[in-house]
């Protein structure tokens, strides 16, 4: 009987079956590159029998467990339509029930039924490319009972002879591409300074939960598998982190985050002596800036910060670590000219303890400006989180709430802004995603396209919209580019046209790490589109994808050159900067920065770093072939011109003035916008932060 051609195992479905269903090499090369969008769930099909020609059929259509398997003329209904898992169950019924060996029988006669799928090897099989299907757990072949041939013969396990009517033609193997579901009741326990235990409730799979992921804030702490439901946690004392779960199945579908529990980790022994009060504080103007200097405090365990005061609003913070104390200089910059300033400085250690003020000491600004950064302008504030936003031929701004999912319209004259609309289909993750970049079309003038990145309830999505009569017309939405992974964080978010009038798309690796190395997936990767969502001819790989191996990638940026630049997060060790090429693999994860495998040939090396505690970069822009960089952990805004295929060394300025710097974006005429991310930052709660949106004139 020849074979029909949708039922037969192809040759590379049998190899990855018997890879995959074995648990050997094969399947942890399959399962390290992540989900694949590409890849959709199989409808089943039909077993068909060798000898017979008949299906395997549940007796009488039922659905009642224990029903009895037997062989009948195939019709192609639901009792005869049979999905190969990869963990090699075949399930029947939209997968609801599995071909199970009757009391859990592992001796020549046990009768197969269908029964609830709960993973025991009574329930797994393995094809072979002869065509015969062994239960794991008994070594015996599905056979027909008596060798018959007839309608409602019965199939049983039976010792493997190579006979026919144990050969049979199986659909290949269903993907499985369904991921677990949410943890949930999160709690934590034995919590002490360094140490703590988090539990949870299972999540459920329809394979099976393979590991449970531990983050705070977007960095990963540690992996558990998914037999335990705890973890214990290595904390820093005095930390305030907002921990979370995802569970991970073993085909590597993520489940969206449980719900943040916030801990504040205490400290390991009380301290309530203030650090010494700074001592000799000068202030030296040069031009527009002001550089502070003074004498280190001291402390009984150890200074870890100092604050620096402009009359009575802290307009700086010097950083140190447990082990290396901070710098005692500072520089106020972009401060209006001819103007008398007073500045202190105070110390503060670990738990908080705060020095009193230094003396004072003030000094005039010069009549012009002589620094990077010549003048700062809060020209609006938000009750709302600002992420993307462009300036408009006309010179108005346009820039995206987050949380509120809104596009509002700024005049810089007068700081007045307008909603223009709300962007329909944005679903925030309870974390970092919502309403996120937004790039104008380069021909707005006239077509007025707005292009915006957000999360949906399914995935991460970049469309289209048009203004008409200057607000947003949610019935020309487009959907250009969709599939890429969502989650709490890690959802990247930038866009930005090149030069080559090509939309440039930074995605995230939404919390699967091997999904940034899966050329199949759109996540973890830089990608290029039409402005009409179509894949331009000469993309690498035939796909959206232009550069892949990034982990959070938050910031895009052209040079003069044409050149494209990107601003990457790390997980816990450092920041990076690249200069994307096409087609580059930028290591994520085997490679973090400069660190990990980083110099493994093949991938693309940073052109700067940043340690993510004086880092986490959100926003870049290139204004006169120079790079600036806005950083929200590390509260500055670092500037580093562009040397050929290089960055000269990152210099700092705003470090604390300004709190949290998400955005920063050219103006127009020569200057920047820049935006805070101070409050509210970490959840999806519209209308409860206290942002602003600031000008700065550039020196030079």
């Amino acid at each position: 009987m020849a074979p029909h051609p949708l039922r037969t195992v192809t040759a590379v479905a049998l190899a990855l079956l018997l890879g995959l269903v074995a648990g050997g090499p094969a399947a942890a090369t399959a399962l390290a590159a992540g989900p694949s969008p590409a890849r959709a769930a199989a409808t089943g099909g039909p077993v068909v029998g060798v000898a017979s020609g008949r299906c395997l059929d549940v007796s009488g259509a039922s659905t009642a467990l224990r029903t009895p398997v037997l062989v009948h003329t195939c019709h192609g209904r639901e009792n005869q339509r049979w999905s190969l898992t990869e963990r090699g169950e075949l399930r029947v019924y939209g997968g609801t029930l599995c071909l199970d060996a009757r009391g859990r029988g592992t001796t020549p006669g046990t009768v197969v039924q269908t029964y609830t799928c709960h993973g025991g090897d009574w329930q797994r099989w393995r094809v072979g490319a002869d065509g015969t299907v062994r239960g794991v757990a008994s070594g015996l072949c599905l056979d027909v009972t008596g060798r018959a041939t007839a309608d409602r013969s019965p199939v049983q396990l039976w010792t493997c002879n190579g006979g026919d009517w144990q050969r049979w033609e199986v659909p290949a193997v269903a993907p499985d591409t369904t991921p677990p579901t949410v943890p949930t009741g999160l709690r934590l326990s034995d919590l002490t300074c360094r140490r703590a235990t988090l539990t949870w409730a299972p999540s459920t799979d329809a394979v099976g939960v393979a590991a449970y992921d531990v983050y705070h804030d977007g960095q990963l702490m540690t992996s558990v598998p998914g037999t335990t439901t705890s973890a214990a946690l290595d904390l820093v004392p005095g930390a305030r982190w907002g921990l979370y779960v995802n569970a991970r199945d073993a085909a590597g579908n993520l489940s969206q985050a449980s719900t943040s529990l916030a801990v504040t980790v205490p400290q390991c022994s009380a301290d309530t002596s203030p650090p010494t009060r700074p001592e000799g504080l000068t202030a030296t103007a040069q031009g527009t800036a002001v550089t502070l200097r003074w004498r280190a405090s001291t402390d009984d365990v150890g200074v870890r910060e100092y604050r620096v005061l402009r009359g009575d609003v802290q307009v700086g913070v010097v950083t140190g670590t447990a082990t290396t104390p901070p710098a005692t200089t500072s520089t106020d910059s972009g401060l209006p000219p001819r103007t008398a300033h007073t500045y202190a400085v105070l110390a503060m250690d670990a738990q908080g303890n705060t020095s009193a003020r230094s003396a004072t000491a003030t000094v005039t600004t010069g009549a012009t400006c002589a620094s990077d950064y010549c003048g700062v302008t809060r020209v609006a504030t938000d009750t709302d989180l600002p992420w993307g936003l462009a300036t408009a031929p006309d010179g108005s701004v346009l820039y995206t709430r987050r949380d509120a999912h809104e596009v509002v319209r700024l005049d810089p004259a007068t700081g007045r802004t307008t909603v223009l609309g709300r962007v329909p289909g944005v679903v925030s993750t309870d974390g970092e995603g919502g309403l996120l970049g937004l790039a104008l079309s380069p021909t707005f003038a006239t077509d007025q396209l707005v292009f915006v990145m957000h999360t949906s309830p399914t995935d991460t999505r970049v469309v289209r919209l048009r203004l008409v009569g200057g607000v947003l017309d949610p019935s020309t939405t487009q959907v250009l580019v969709s599939g890429m992974l969502r989650n709490k964080y890690h959802d990247g978010g930038r866009l930005r046209f090149g030069p080559d009038g090509k939309l440039y798309v930074a995605t995230g690796d939404g919390q699967v790490p091997g999904s940034a190395q899966d050329l199949r997936s759109l996540s973890g990767k830089v990608l290029r589109i039409n402005p009409d969502g179509t894949v331009p001819a000469d993309n690498p790989f035939g796909t959206a994808v232009w550069s892949y191996g990034h982990r959070n990638p938050q910031g895009l940026a052209f040079d003069s050159r044409g050149r494209l630049w990107e601003q990457e997060f790390g997980n816990s060790v450092m920041d990076e900067t690249n200069l994307v090429v096409r087609g580059g693999n930028y290591g994520w994860p085997a490679c973090e920065g400069t660190s990990g495998a980083c110099g493994t040939p093949g991938l693309v090396a940073p052109k700067a770093t940043y340690p993510v505690a004086a880092g986490s970069c959100s926003g870049i822009a290139v204004v006169r072939d120079v790079l600036h960089v806005a950083c929200l952990r590390g509260a500055r805004l670092y500037r580093a011109p562009i040397v050929g295929d290089s960055l000269a060394t990152p210099t700092s300025a705003f470090s604390g003035t300004y709190g949290r710097l998400r955005t920063v974006e050219p103006d127009g005429r020569g200057g920047l916008w820049l935006t805070t991310s101070n409050l509210g930052d970490k959840d999806s709660v519209p209308g409860n932060s206290d942002e602003s949106l600031l000008r700065v004139d550039l020196g030079g």
